[in-house]
């Protein structure tokens, strides 16, 4: 089966859809190729908290100010102007959201919930209770219901195979169907918006975690990498594949679904310490649940962590946020180990006492000297939005609890222009192929594992990309 249009799209994320509705807006013709089968397929903007901002800020705050949040937080970003396009049209995408049916409020007392999607998520334990008819999903549902309504073809369960180059240039996509029928789109341009690879256990252990099976899939885990695939086939650089978005979760939501997504870990891991199976630190807790989540993932055994604490942490930041871990974490049966001191707490976690001992005796030193930058791995404080100030660890009553890395969705892959272009080794566009939201690289990760915003990141460049396509075509008539 053979199909001709002006703009494929792969992938039925928000990326996807912002940029199918924007080309058939724009009067192109478009199909989107979707793997997924179901009515409600799964998708990480589906699952998606809905929270639109921008490295932590409300994402209507002036464009300069977003911009450098933005490069600041990705320590090592390769084009400033992959920033300058997000701080420019964050608030841009909200307005066009809201224009095709998207409903916002304030969802949480941080100033980066001011634009967060309603029916408001990030209110329940457990996987199915958290996304079912709340703002990612029925945004996910407007967008094709809208996209089909203006004339364009939404093919589910197929999964896009091969692109197509002529003369250097993407002139289609190859996919296969859900009965297993090959079917060739023939295109003017091609848009890869089919997600990451956390999916892939071969690319997440090549890039990222020897052990991909004790990570926590706490997203669709449907991104295979598929479209980064193609796209390097096709001469397309990479970038950035070490690093992805995620939170710090307890070992048990690895194979408990009610402790997933949510509670989340990040903001206790950055008020105490996090350990691994020696007693000894290894990361810096300062940098916020997402470089944490990383360097717990990068262990040769991920589940090997654990944070160290006492009560008053654990009744201070262990009830912050919007579903804190005290009490949830208790109430669904999560492991959480407790002495009246570090000696019995090391004992309980098959540790030597005298590690763990000098591990929160040198920790409360430096934070009692108000240096906690000279310990070793440093400790980073700064005022940074699911972080918090480092706090002692004194008791009475002392907590552990284990740990493992909760991957949401991979940050690096194809490196694109401001208008979502792919480009080449030699940073030359290649003419047709356009990539957005987490099948792209070069805005997220770095050194810090920084965290731009996937919700805002993928509708910036799917609109921008549709928008820049069709511009090529008018002048290529």
């Amino acid at each position: 089966m053979t199909l001709s249009v002006d703009f494929a799209i792969v992938g039925g994320g928000l990326a996807g859809l912002v940029a199918a509705n924007t080309a058939v807006e724009l009067g192109c013709s478009a199909v989107l190729l979707e793997a997924g089968r179901e009515e409600r397929y799964p998708a990480n903007s589906r699952y998606a908290g809905g929270v639109f901002h921008l490295a932590f800020r409300d994402i209507e705050t002036e464009r300069d100010v977003l911009q450098e949040a933005i490069v600041q937080a990705c320590e090592g970003l390769q084009d400033v102007a992959l920033a300058t396009a997000l701080a420019t049209d964050g608030a841009r995408v909200v307005k066009w959201l809201m224009e095709h049916g998207a409903q916002f409020g304030r969802g949480g007392e941080y100033p980066f919930m001011g634009h967060m999607l309603k029916p408001f998520s990030l209110r329940e334990t457990g996987f199915q209770n958290h996304w079912r008819g709340k703002g990612g999903d029925l945004l996910l549902q407007r967008l094709e219901a809208s996209f089909i309504a203006s004339g364009g073809r939404f093919i589910r369960g197929a999964r896009a195979r091969d692109l197509r180059m002529t003369d250097g240039r993407c002139s289609g996509v190859t996919a296969r169907t859900a009965n297993g029928d090959e079917l060739l789109i023939e295109a003017r341009a091609v848009l890869l918006a089919d997600g990451g690879f956390q999916g892939n256990a071969d690319m997440v252990r090549e890039f990222i975690s020897p052990r991909p099976e004790h990570l926590c899939k706490r997203g669709a885990g449907t991104g295979m990498g598929d479209g980064i695939r193609m796209a390097h086939s096709a001469g397309a650089a990479l970038t950035g594949m070490d690093k992805f978005y995620g939170h710090v979760q307890c070992a048990g939501a690895l194979h408990d679904e009610s402790l997933w997504p949510y509670p989340v870990l990040d903001i206790v891991a950055s008020a105490a310490i996090v350990v691994d199976g020696t007693g000894r630190r290894f990361t810096d807790e300062g940098l916020g649940g997402v470089a944490v989540a990383n360097a717990i993932a990068a262990l040769d055994e991920p589940l090997s962590s654990f944070v160290i604490l006492d009560d008053a942490i654990w009744a201070g930041p262990g009830g912050a946020f919007l579903l804190p871990p005290n009490p949830a974490l208790q109430r669904l049966g999560a492991t959480i180990h407790r002495a009246d001191g570090i000696d019995a707490l090391a004992l309980k976690l098959g540790m030597q006492p005298d590690t763990l001992k000098q591990t929160v005796q040198e920790y409360n030193a430096a934070l009692s000297s108000g240096h906690p930058e000279t310990l070793r791995p440093r400790r980073t404080v700064r005022p940074a939005t699911l972080s918090t100030a480092p706090l002692p660890i004194h008791g009475p009553g002392y907590l552990a609890i284990p740990l493992c890395a909760g991957i949401t969705y991979t940050m690096g892959g194809i490196v694109i222009d401001a208008d979502g272009q792919a480009l080449d080794e030699q940073h030359r566009p290649i003419p047709g192929l356009y990539a957005a939201g987490a099948t792209t690289g070069g805005i997220e990760g770095g050194a810090n594992a920084g965290y731009v915003g996937g919700l805002a990141k993928a509708a910036v460049f799917g609109l921008r990309s549709a928008e820049a396509m069709a511009r090529e075509l008018q002048v290529s008539g």
